[in-house]
């Protein structure tokens, strides 16, 4: 099974769960991490105990929110000890609704297609009304 790490600061990882679940329903696979203001317990140390409790056969995709931010590099330093993990940062629901759609492990060129999917979905909407407008303009 694959198994989905959301983690972020703050709710971002918690409302990324949110939305996939609205959108594909209950996904026990997907899991948050978030750092806060007033947190007890490093998310490093969570994430560990997350990690070790997933059968050692399970691919395992974190998504981060911000590269060499905090969550990002606690992240990175577990990378050593679970080699069935991919760290992906700058996640966005795009990513997110994929990897938890993913049946089976990864490969890196299909890694690649979810990553440049996930790309895709940023964009400047008020340029594309606008070359729309013009086009629309131009055909007539």
């Amino acid at each position: 099974m694959n198994q989905v790490i959301l983690a972020s600061h703050g709710g971002l990882a918690a409302g990324m769960r949110d939305t996939v679940e609205l959108i594909v329903g209950e996904v026990p696979n997907v899991h948050v991490l978030s750092t806060t203001r007033d947190e007890t317990e490093p998310i490093a140390v969570r994430a560990r105990r997350l990690l070790e409790g997933f059968d050692p056969a399970d691919a395992v995709y974190i998504l981060t929110d911000v590269m060499g931010g905090s969550v990002n590099n606690d992240m990175l330093t577990l990378l050593p000890e679970f080699p069935q993990a991919t760290l992906l940062c700058g996640t966005n629901a795009c990513l997110a609704l994929n990897l938890a759609s993913a049946e089976a492990p990864l490969s890196d060129g299909e890694i690649e297609e979810f990553l440049e999917e996930a790309r895709g979905q940023i964009v400047n909407c008020n340029k594309l009304l606008r070359q729309a407008a013009e086009n629309e303009e131009d055909d007539l």
